[in-house]
């Protein structure tokens, strides 16, 4: 499997949460760039752990119990998967974040 594939399956598998953590990332930047303060970087934060607490298991509740078959009949395992999704969304919220540091603090 190529990381072509791995990262179109990833997407394919996380876009509920990916979508959800985009529209946030936004507002919080939007939010930082009207008036930069390392108490609201660190609030958006805390606010991300608990948005993606819900959005996770919303989205689980709504997703095919038999979906996930899918991925393990490929090769990847559930936790694999929900890590990088994880992963990938605090990454693009801490390097969005580091851009408008760099930019108005």
């Amino acid at each position: 499997m190529t990381l072509r594939d791995c990262i179109s399956l990833t997407w394919r598998y996380g876009k509920g949460i990916f979508l959800i953590g985009a529209v946030y990332n936004l507002v919080c930047a939007g939010f930082q760039t009207l008036g930069f303060s390392y108490t609201f970087m660190v609030d958006s934060f805390i606010l991300k752990v608990a948005l993606l607490a819900i959005t996770m298991y919303l989205v689980k509740q709504s997703r095919d119990r038999d979906a996930i078959f899918f991925y393990i009949n490929l090769g990847l395992s559930r936790r694999k998967l929900l890590i990088s999704v994880i992963l990938i969304d605090f990454l693009s919220l801490a390097v969005l974040m580091a851009i408008i540091h760099l930019l108005y603090g």
